[in-house]
């Protein structure tokens, strides 16, 4: 066999090689999925860039001032910085952006009050579900927050916009949305409704969804967001139990130099 053959072979036995990786990426959602032939592979550039270390103050202050751009694309990327601080003036800002006048701006702050949790968000999304001109994508947004928040109090909003969806013969992954949000709820009088969906709705998923909503509120199934809850409030136990540990331990070996 020709050097050349040998090469052209090597070449397709690499190809072939990287395939099932690729594939995996993609099924994961990372690596290079989603990105052009011919483009850099995400993260290597951040790993070359020097890293501007800035502050929660100075972070929100730029967040702050792309809220106030008119460009959408600026504003969004406003809320991005916004995600991960813990300063309470953070829901306020994701608050008024829900009446932002670009539709991707208003899905975006929705989403990040549902991934925030913020219970003070749940009037002014439930307000959202209840008006008309609120677009159905971002209706169905909303019914996943309030699932993530999973405060009782949004229940009588997404059993409104459950039963309209039924009535309108809606699509399973949007009566399955309310579903599973009202289980993560948690509030007895979705119990009806949810029965009335296990009986009569045609989709088995909705119907199985419906049934695992209402173990979650009979107290039979534990819910998405309790177990974020209690994962939350165990995150700070043990280390104040290690801290204790290592101080009474830290005193032993005080008195014992003495």
């Amino acid at each position: 066999m020709s050097s050349k053959r040998v090469l052209l072979a090597a070449a397709i036995l690499l190809s072939v090689a990287a395939v099932p990786h690729l594939a995996f990426a993609q099924m994961m959602g990372g690596g290079m999925a989603g990105q052009p032939m011919g483009g850099v592979m995400p993260g290597i550039t951040d790993l070359q860039a020097p890293q501007e270390h800035t502050t929660p103050k100075r972070t929100l202050e730029d967040a702050q001032t792309d809220l106030g751009d008119a460009d959408p694309t600026v504003r969004i990327k406003g809320l991005d910085k916004l995600g991960n601080l813990r300063d309470p003036k953070v829901n306020k800002l994701l608050i008024r952006s829900l009446a932002d006048h670009d539709i991707r701006v208003r899905i975006k702050a929705v989403d990040l009050l549902g991934e925030r949790g913020a219970n003070e968000a749940v009037d002014p999304l439930s307000q959202m579900l209840f008006l008309r001109t609120t677009e159905p994508i971002v209706k169905l947004h909303v019914v996943a927050a309030l699932g993530r928040i999973g405060d009782a109090a949004g229940a009588l909003p997404v059993m409104q916009y459950l039963q309209e969806e039924l009535a309108s013969g809606g699509n399973p992954q949007d009566c399955g949305t309310a579903v599973f949000a009202l289980g993560e709820m948690g509030n007895q009088s979705a119990t009806p409704l949810l029965t009335k969906v296990i009986a009569t709705d045609k989709s088995p998923m909705v119907r199985q969804l419906a049934r695992r909503a209402l173990e979650k509120i009979d107290g039979e199934l534990p819910s998405v967001h309790s177990m974020r809850v209690a994962r939350e409030k165990n995150k700070l136990v043990p280390t104040d139990e290690k801290l204790s540990k290592l101080r009474a331990l830290d005193q032993k070996i005080q008195q014992a130099d003495r």
